[in-house]
């Protein structure tokens, strides 16, 4: 495979960028000129944007980051103005990342109007912590895979749709853990839809007349694979509320099932009637039939399945389990950076270039001047600030309008 180190180093990374980054940094205000008493630095988005690229693509802190730029010869900043521009490029990286993805597949007008929002939750680690401390919640727009909604909470606190905000006119896309009926009031509340994968034991199903659906019966009488099945339901709430749903199901493919059960028997399940339902996948939604049709629910059931997939690699690939400070706006910035990483990482992928999220750091920060030109003592900055972390550990939350 092509050696990246051998084309020039950031044009490397500048070619996967979408048309008119640069302008859009300066419509956005991120570059203008300021008065001369202010000691602007940063002139140009491209050390900008190479400073955050290589933060998010490295396990280290700020100070490594700017000591690392400032031995290369890129710039030389206070960690102070580094934070400052983490804080407000945010938006600037969530518009280049939307630009860099295919948003036909999921825009609104191709799912009955509905803006098409996957949520999960994931542990994460706090600052400078070896273990779990601290429970993400987040979610995406699929349109644009740009973050909807983040927050942090510490891990005592679970999945529910209470951590975020849901909006008219937005569908809802969710694993089991949000199978239950206050995961559906909090979303139907608010006037938007849910479609989640159904959770036999924490949301019981009914008929119009209370009475209690044998969902594992229902299922079994599907015998035909790969067939899409629904069934009008009603899901009723503690205080005696009606909400009325839709349970669409299939029955997997051979090979799919054999998956399906080998997965179960791995988690500790013997019992042959539970490894049967094993075969079948069931979800729940509230979107209107006229919107979505029994065939869209379970794609997009498919679709939040293949976004949590991705989301997993990124925190083995781009340790994206390990969050920087705990700081709102700093926080959406380290998201979106990591995200855009990914996909100049893909596009890279497709040239074959065999370039990891971590390979690309050196890459990013490489300049004209060569290393071994840097002086001794900016050498012993880069030494001095291995190891060392940065960032409050207070808990904060960020919500993406």
């Amino acid at each position: 495979m092509p050696d990246p180190t051998r084309e020039s180093d950031w044009s490397l990374v500048e070619a996967q960028l979408p048309d008119g980054w640069r302008e859009l940094a300066t419509e956005m205000r991120l570059i203008r000129k300021l008065p001369k008493h202010i000691g602007q630095k940063i002139l140009d988005i491209e050390i900008a944007l190479r400073l955050v690229l290589h933060y998010v693509a490295q396990r280290g802190s700020m100070r490594q980051t700017i000591a690392g730029a400032a031995a290369a010869g890129l710039v030389s900043i206070s960690q102070v103005a580094f934070y400052k521009w983490m804080a407000k490029i945010g938006k600037y990286l969530e518009v280049l990342v939307a630009r860099m993805v295919d948003q036909g597949a999921y825009a609104p007008e191709a799912w009955g109007g509905y803006q098409l929002i996957a949520a999960d939750a994931t542990c994460v680690e706090r600052p400078g912590a070896t273990g779990t401390t601290a429970r993400m919640h987040y979610a995406l727009r699929l349109a644009d895979l740009s973050p909807r909604a983040i927050r942090i909470t510490d891990e005592t606190v679970g999945e529910t749709m209470r951590n975020f905000d849901p909006e008219e006119g937005e569908l809802w896309i969710l694993d089991r853990g949000y199978s239950n009926p206050p995961c559906v009031e909090a979303t139907l509340d608010r006037k938007a839809d849910i479609l989640v994968r159904h959770n036999r034991q924490s949301m019981p199903l009914f008929t119009a007349n209370t009475v209690r659906i044998d969902v594992a019966k229902l299922l079994r009488s599907a015998t035909d694979r790969g067939s899409v099945h629904e069934r009008k339901v009603y899901i009723r709430t503690k205080t005696g509320r009606m909400f009325a749903a839709r349970l669409c199901w299939v029955r997997l493919l051979p090979d799919d099932a054999r998956k399906a059960r080998a997965h179960a028997k791995r988690d500790g399940m013997k019992d042959d009637g539970e490894l049967d339902l094993c075969e079948y996948v069931a979800v729940v939604t509230t979107a209107d039939a006229s919107r979505i049709s029994t065939g869209q629910v379970m794609e997009l059931y498919r679709a939040r399945w293949q976004v949590e997939l991705d989301f997993k690699r990124d925190k083995s690939l781009g340790e994206l389990d390990r969050l920087p400070n705990l700081l709102p706006k700093t926080i959406h910035a380290w998201i979106c950076g990591k995200v855009l990483l990914d996909l100049i990482v893909r596009r890279l992928s497709a040239r074959e270039v065999n370039v990891s999220p971590s390979g690309l750091a050196d890459i990013i920060m490489r300049s004209p001047q060569s290393f071994s030109n840097v002086s001794n003592q900016s050498r012993a900055l880069v030494r001095d600030a291995a190891g060392l972390d940065d960032g409050p550990r207070s808990t904060t939350i960020y919500a993406a309008a």
